[in-house]
């Protein structure tokens, strides 16, 4: 059963059938089937804010074609406040794969 976080927030998936449900982590899109299961063996609740970054940017690389940069990733922070990583962020957490 997935509950909210320590600090109240919570997230949802919803299909295009309008069906939702609460989650920790969901993959949409094409290689969101072999996504989803690496999340689901790799996500645990006290993980940290740099160890879930790495861990999803981890796993988009070995689903995405193409190489994974800058150019072509968007990391965005939604907690406490929303933050749209700029490219050089993006960089850095490439680095640390």
């Amino acid at each position: 059963m997935f509950t909210c976080s320590k600090l109240g927030f919570c997230r949802y998936y919803t299909d295009p059938s309008g069906t939702f449900w609460q989650c920790n982590g969901k993959a949409i899109g094409s290689g969101s089937e072999g996504a989803d299961s690496s999340l689901q063996e790799q996500y645990n609740k006290d993980l940290t804010l740099q160890e879930a970054e790495t861990i999803a940017l981890s796993i988009l690389k070995q689903v995405m074609e193409e190489k994974v940069t800058p150019n072509n990733v968007d990391i965005a922070r939604v907690a406490p406040t929303y933050h749209l990583y700029t490219p050089s962020e993006v960089e850095a957490v490439i680095t640390r794969l």
